[in-house]
């Protein structure tokens, strides 16, 4: 197993989207975290996050409902690419000022599988020389329809196979 400095927590949010609706993003600040590989086939990753209490009624009801959701995050440094990954939260720890939030991820996309997929996707539609370049840094940059539609894919495809499991 391998440990790492969490950085930054972006948790993606579906609500509900329709064709024109951007998937929404939640950033959740930390105040301290780590992220463990655990080196496991499944790409599986445990996360400890340090947060303001705040954030307990939140996640309390993820828990609750055992309810999976998408989250980016970024090791290491805040300017590395981030990392996809659906996770379950598996507790809630009080600690003297904080709480302590412990999730489950199985990683689905990294951010250069991302890129890849769209500059494919691009391609196929016809885009080429200065305006995929542009094309391709507007839609990365807007998360637009090409990515959230990869995002959904690779999310219900985990979500499968952990219920086949």
């Amino acid at each position: 197993m391998k440990t790492f400095k969490l950085c930054s927590m972006t948790m993606l949010m579906d609500e509900e989207s329709t064709a024109r609706q951007e998937m929404k993003t939640k950033e959740i600040p930390l105040v301290d975290g780590l992220i463990i590989n655990k080196e496991e086939v499944g790409k599986a990753w445990l996360v400890e996050a340090v947060l303001e209490e705040e954030w307990r009624p939140f996640f309390e009801a993820y828990l609750r409902d055992r309810e999976s959701f998408m989250m980016e995050v970024t090791i290491t440094r805040r300017t590395n690419d981030p990392a996809t990954l659906v996770c379950d939260v598996k507790g809630i720890n009080e600690l003297d000022q904080h709480m302590s939030l412990h999730l489950d991820g199985t990683l689905v996309v990294k951010q250069d599988d991302l890129s890849d997929q769209l500059l494919r996707n691009l391609i196929d539609e016809g885009y080429e020389g200065d305006e995929l370049y542009e094309e391709f840094r507007a839609r990365k940059k807007n998360r637009g329809k090409a990515i959230q539609g990869i995002l959904s894919n690779a999310y219900q495809e985990v979500r499968d196979q952990q219920n086949s499991d």
